[in-house]
């Protein structure tokens, strides 16, 4: 998953000279994505019920990934020329992802009752985009609009059971709100939202480290290395439940 830093404008003035740049922040999030689902894929077919607290370590530790992806996909909405093509990359990836999700999560090819974390990034995108449309513009009928926009949203995340529900794409809404904040009110606001999931703010850690710097892009292994890695999990969990 990655932020579509390819049609990026330089950020001049306001970027930080010392700090992470939005490279060093995918790292971050993938790396504790990846240790993530090899807890969920792997690791539970390997330990068979023992050595719990290693796989509970494991998955605390991945859930520090997905406030960092919400984060990055904002900052990516602002930056990219083309919000078109960053739209329709995270759809594509999504339609490759689903089969690799879909045996690495659930140790089957076709399971229709939960969608990949790239859909939550695409139904999150298309309201970002909606409200963006929307921002300038003042009184009651145009509030509503929004509020529309974000009920539809949330309750299409949950209708098609995307990763994270319909809470994942109201945490991608929320940080294109608190985006231009202080700091301590998106934090406070951060840790709010993710306080059912112990790990999460301390995504906040990298965050605040953040320069407002691309780093150095290699874009389309951002966006493969999510689907790639599930195809890995996924036979190797297919392997030891004796599929294939």
């Amino acid at each position: 998953m990655a932020a579509d830093w390819g049609e990026v404008e330089t950020v001049q003035g306001a970027a930080k000279r010392f700090g992470m740049s939005a490279a060093v922040l995918k790292w971050i999030a993938v790396v504790t994505m990846v240790i993530d689902h090899f807890a969920a894929a792997v690791y539970l077919q390997m330990a068979q019920g023992y050595h719990y607290e290693v796989y509970y370590v494991m998955r605390k530790i991945g859930r520090i990934a997905f406030p960092i992806y919400c984060f990055l996909l904002v900052e990516g909405f602002f930056h990219t020329r083309n919000t078109a093509k960053y739209l329709r990359n995270c759809f594509l990836f999504a339609l490759i992802s689903e089969i690799p999700f879909n045996m690495a999560i659930f140790g089957e090819i076709f399971y229709p009752r939960g969608q990949n974390v790239y859909f939550t990034l695409c139904i999150g995108l298309c309201a970002l985009i909606a409200l963006d449309r929307l921002r300038e513009e003042r009184g009651m009928r145009f509030a509503l609009m929004r509020l529309m926009v974000v009920v539809f949203a949330a309750s299409a995340g949950e209708i098609l059971d995307v990763d994270y529900h319909w809470k994942g794409v109201l945490f991608i809404i929320l940080f294109y709100y608190i985006r231009n904040m202080q700091e301590w009110i998106r934090n406070a606001a951060v840790i709010c939202a993710f306080a059912y999931e112990t790990t999460a703010p301390l995504a906040l850690i990298p965050i605040h480290f953040y320069n407002g710097e691309r780093g150095r892009q290699m874009k389309y292994l951002f966006y493969a290395v999510y689907p790639v890695h599930l195809l890995v999990f996924g036979l190797i969990r297919f392997c030891l439940m004796g599929k294939g």
